[in-house]
């Protein structure tokens, strides 16, 4: 990875966040050591949220003919459906029946021209319009 990042990288809820300092993937045991930290300074007077990476390089494990992906490649795409659940600020949680994802190119634009089934309405926020568009349902 390089480059700074311009999408993502400000504060949607809450008061305080944690940066990264360095272009660099981070573990779940980096995740897990933030949200300890921040648990220790709110001291139970506050709710925790972790939000990161809204689109990541896969790999193809299946690949349907007459497709353009072929298998093994390494692509890009941003998640819009999950299994576990999304708790908003509102209280609302929100858990799909399946997991999905939209492949994008480098500008963050979907390669395909059709999405099935509902997305979440937090992609418009993380400025993928295009997706939003094409999706059927925005809960």
């Amino acid at each position: 990875m390089k480059g700074i990042s311009y999408r993502g990288n400000r504060i949607c809820f809450g008061r305080y966040a944690l940066q990264a300092l360095e272009p660099a993937w981070i573990t779940s045991r980096q995740i897990e050591a933030g949200r300890r930290a921040m648990t220790r300074n709110v001291r139970r007077g506050g709710k925790i949220w972790v939000r990161i990476f809204p689109d990541k390089p896969v790999t193809v494990r299946e690949a349907v003919p007459n497709t353009l992906l072929e298998r093994s490649e390494v692509i890009r795409a941003v998640i819009v459906r999950t299994r576990k659940e999304l708790k908003r600020d509102n209280g609302m949680i929100i858990r799909y029946d399946d997991n999905a994802a939209v492949v994008i190119d480098q500008e963050g634009n979907p390669k395909g021209t059709r999405i099935f089934g509902a997305i979440a309405r937090e992609l418009r926020q993380l400025n993928f319009t295009k997706i939003v568009s094409l999706a059927p349902e925005v809960l």
